[in-house]
């Protein structure tokens, strides 16, 4: 089992991240839908880091005022969830999901020759997706609330979508 040592937790920001991409920018009139990927490679294999600043860039650039922000994880070894950006609860989250899904385990998965049954599980614990407002051009969330990427096979590169959908002025 792991220690929460083990685990990259930021409740700050995202390192290892790469770059953004705009993958497409459609308008229609006063209608926008904007898509990027955010590109990220963390340097531990487990990790819960703060993505709210990166989500938060993808809105400002779509120039949407009011409408939907779509994000996803992409992969199917990660998940994408809000919480407090408070460093204590990180470490609890990760004990609690270690403890529901342990690394070294001898998961039926293992016997396609992968080693990662434990991710795939991990994930089922956070969600994969999720929708925010977005109003007056920011997300409209409550004070602590904060968006997290959770990885639970890092060490490689992986992409988070990020799509906002809405009116312009």
């Amino acid at each position: 089992m792991l220690k929460t040592t083990d685990w990259l937790l930021d409740p700050r920001g995202v390192p290892g991240f790469e770059r953004h991409e705009v993958v497409a920018h459609l308008e229609s009139g006063p209608h926008v839908h904007h898509t990027e990927h955010l590109h990220v490679r963390l340097p531990k294999r487990y990790g819960l880091v703060n993505l709210t600043e990166h989500v938060e860039g993808v809105v400002e650039r779509s120039g949407v005022v009011d409408g939907i922000c779509f994000v996803s994880a992409m992969h199917i070894t990660a998940g994408i969830y809000v919480n407090d950006a408070e460093s204590g609860l990180l470490e609890d989250i990760a004990r609690w999901i270690e403890n529901l899904a342990p690394y070294g385990e001898d998961y039926a998965h293992h016997r396609t020759g992968e080693d990662n049954g434990d991710a795939h599980l991990k994930s089922f614990l956070t969600n994969h997706q999720l929708t925010a407002p977005v109003t007056h051009g920011k997300l409209d969330f409550g004070t602590w609330q904060q968006i997290f990427y959770a990885e639970y096979d890092g060490k490689r590169s992986k992409r988070i979508l990020v799509k906002v959908m809405g009116l312009t002025r």
